[in-house]
């Protein structure tokens, strides 16, 4: 009797396990062969530990448009084509939106981006642009007292965590903080990337909300500058004036910085909930920003054409003492190329992830997803298909020339797929997220020029946004430029 318990046991759970593992196949999805062998076992430990190019790797496999795959115990379906993803991201009313965003006040049900995406109007960025130079200020004098000690051999991939740590704490949470000098700052524990602090990453863990003493510290910072805005009036033009206007109940898509108080019972957030919208644009902007800026810096030394044509652009400005104007950083159109082609190349989110909230018939055909199941469109995987660029693994801003970018094999990808994100699941902060990429470039490249180790290995991993791993990160030589005189400006081909 009691050795029939075991065999029970361990029947009942290969059936359930088996029932998961057929899942697409019962639903008469193409789907990825499956079996308890252990090649199919390392499989799911790639997915999980090396989520990224295990990813990548269904996608290479698959044929069709749609693909189902298994992640661990989780049924997950690919979209291999651009334009479907596109249509379902963009159209699927609801279905597959963030819950995350998701906020319930009284009777009151909204998303919490769609309310908040006027914050990133041109005409609300333009007004923080002086902040946000502030921030470039310090990198600029950090870098020139580096200069003076004939220090200028640094990890740009560091710098760069600083720069994009400095304009969160400036613009989001409304401090006007110097992490190159204040070192012992409670937002100098970002600059470290979560990979080094060593460990698995795992996956499914990397998902499940993680509460630290950052967060409480954090809630106070929120709290405090939160109360010195409503009760005694100060305004500061940056997203936390515009979250407490929200708070507030106030239209954002006017130009007014003021906030109309309203009392407390009509509040539309609590001060927990403020900090942690702005914990989430933090860590959803954060990676984003550095690693874009060293991975366009990364590629462009290793390419003096396309850092000779990017420092004649902005010398073309003629900027007034020095100062940069919003309006002349984004008609800088040849930096524009080359931050598009980074995006497409390095994406900072490599896979769009969403789950059904309710069942979803997909378009072009009978066939449904169900509620609770997994759709994923491998964004890295398709940016580097040679049927939608040529040569994909080269960096080529001028593909972006037209605002279309060249096809492969005569197809062609829409153009918004070179970006933070497609369709619904596009960043609503993208534009913000330009601005201070732009910026960062304009004023290294203004001032320097740049030198790469050309014997140092640079590994690039996922994690998930892109990130060197590389034990020195990226070293590279600053030199200081002499101001030009004449342009030398050459066209190319690059």
């Amino acid at each position: 009797m009691w050795l029939l318990l075991p065999i029970i046991a361990y029947s009942a759970i290969f059936l359930y396990v088996r029932h998961i593992y057929s899942y697409w196949r019962r639903k008469r999805f193409p789907s990825e062969h499956t079996s308890l062998s252990w090649q199919f076992l390392t499989l799911a430990y790639q997915r999980e530990f090396r989520h990224v190019e295990a990813i990548c790797e269904a996608y290479q496999e698959g044929r069709d448009r749609l693909f189902g795959i298994y992640c661990f115990f989780r049924p997950v379906l690919l979209v291999r084509q651009p334009q479907l993803a596109l249509s379902i991201l963009q159209q699927s009313n609801g279905h597959f939106t963030e819950s995350k965003w998701d906020y319930v006040k009284g009777y009151r049900r909204f998303n919490l981006l769609e309310k908040l995406s006027p914050m990133f109007s041109t005409k609300r960025l333009s007004a923080m642009f002086i902040n946000a130079q502030h921030v470039a200020d310090h990198m600029m004098q950090y870098l020139a007292k580096r200069e003076e000690q004939g220090l200028l051999e640094l990890d740009l991939q560091h710098l760069m965590r600083i720069y994009a740590v400095n304009i969160i704490g400036n613009l989001v949470y409304g401090l006007d903080v110097n992490n190159f000098v204040q070192r012992d700052h409670i937002l100098n524990s970002y600059v470290l990337h979560p990979s080094q602090y060593g460990g698995l990453q795992s996956f499914t863990l990397r998902g499940i909300p993680q509460k630290s003493s950052l967060t409480y510290r954090l809630i106070d910072i929120i709290k405090n500058n939160v109360e010195k805005r409503e009760e005694n009036g100060i305004i500061r033009k940056d997203m936390l004036q515009l979250l407490v206007k929200f708070r507030n109940g106030n239209d954002l898509s006017s130009d007014k910085w003021q906030i109309e108080h309203a009392i407390e019972e009509d509040k539309l957030m609590c001060i927990k909930r403020l900090a942690k919208v702005a914990e989430d644009l933090m860590h959803s902007a954060l990676d984003g920003i550095a690693s874009t800026i060293t991975l366009t810096l990364y590629e462009i030394a290793q390419q003096p054409l396309i850092v000779e044509k990017l420092q004649t652009e902005i010398k073309e400005l003629n900027l007034k003492d020095g100062q940069l104007a919003f309006e002349q950083l984004m008609g800088l159109k040849y930096m524009d190329m080359c931050v598009k082609e980074t995006l497409r190349k390095y994406p900072p989110v490599p896979i769009i992830e969403r789950v059904c909230r309710k069942r979803y018939t997909l378009p072009g055909s009978k066939l449904r997803i169900g509620e609770g199941k997994t759709l994923m469109v491998p964004l890295l995987a398709i940016q580097r298909d040679g049927r939608y660029f040529s040569e994909p693994l080269k960096y080529k801003p001028l593909r972006f020339l037209h605002n279309q970018p060249d096809g492969g094999e005569g197809q062609q990808c829409p153009s918004v797929i070179a970006s933070f994100g497609i369709g619904g699941a596009q960043c609503v902060a993208q534009n913000f997220a330009k601005m201070v990429i732009k910026l960062a470039l304009v004023r290294l490249l203004q001032s320097y020029d740049l030198e790469l180790d050309a014997s140092a290995m640079v590994e690039v991993s996922h994690l998930p946004a892109p990130f060197i791993t590389s034990p020195d990160g990226l070293k590279i030589q600053l030199k200081a430029r002499e101001i030009l005189r004449q342009s030398n400006y050459r066209k190319c081909s690059i």
